[in-house]
């Protein structure tokens, strides 16, 4: 799906808010962002790469090219995956700026900080996927456009629950990942995607929120460790001298 001149225009707002309202400067986003990029390429995302990656492999061998459009049928199912599609795309980058903004404003470092992530997660997945659309160039099952792989919203979605669970635990992550599997599901009955697409998809979110949640790990224990401390001293004999 082409991103319109408003969408555009409403990520930037949501981009100038959360720096408005958030202590993290346009610097330290930028370090942030190479921070998660550098932790992409350790042991577990690229696990989760590879492993993903050989079933994505293994679907694109195996799967229709006339692809599963309606497999399952028409009734609620159907009216979620609209849903979904409406809900899951570009609209959880502007959720996650509000989310950060939000911390921001109310002074709650846990809401900021996940906020943070979700947004960093989200702008990495997006720019991926966006530029492995326009690479492979596959036609989508229902023939609307050139863009079907990766999927974008089972990747966002996946992305998402890797740092919701990373932030709230299961009683986040698991609802967070039963929505982001019903997500890639719903790409497929809808004719937008092969299977290969959203496992893809999801291989690629679900490294890169792992990546994120490592680099801020690795951001936290350097914050906590002992910082030297300045100081002025009077001594009988010295006189004033200063310490560390």
């Amino acid at each position: 799906m082409p991103i319109r001149a408003d969408q555009l225009r409403g990520l930037l707002f949501f981009v100038l808010i959360f720096f408005l309202f958030s202590e993290v400067t346009a610097d330290d986003f930028v370090h942030f962002m190479e921070e998660d990029i550098h932790h992409l390429f350790s042991s577990e995302p690229l696990a989760v790469a590879g492993l993903g990656g050989a079933g994505a492999a293994g679907a694109f061998l195996l799967e229709s090219s006339e692809g599963y459009e309606g497999f399952m049928g028409d009734g609620c199912l159907m009216d979620f995956s609209v849903v979904c599609d409406r809900a899951f795309g570009l609209p959880l980058l502007g959720a996650s700026s509000i989310m950060w903004a939000g911390g921001g404003i109310f002074d709650n470092s846990d809401t900021e900080e996940t906020g943070q992530m979700l947004t960093e997660g989200l702008l990495l997945t997006y720019g991926l996927c966006g530029v492995m659309k326009l690479a492979s160039g596959r036609t989508r099952p229902d023939r609307s456009n050139t863009r079907s792989f990766p999927s974008v919203h089972s990747s966002g979605t996946a992305c998402v629950a890797v740092i919701l669970w990373d932030s709230y635990g299961p009683g986040a992550g698991i609802p967070a990942a039963a929505v982001a599997a019903f997500t890639a599901l719903s790409r497929v009955t809808l004719g937008k995607h092969y299977p290969s697409d959203v496992l893809a998809g999801a291989t690629i979110g679900a490294a890169i929120g792992l990546a994120v949640v490592l680099a801020h790990e690795d951001a936290s224990v350097s914050d906590q460790q002992i910082q030297p401390t300045l100081g002025i001293r009077w001594s009988n004999s010295e006189g004033f001298g200063v310490y560390f």
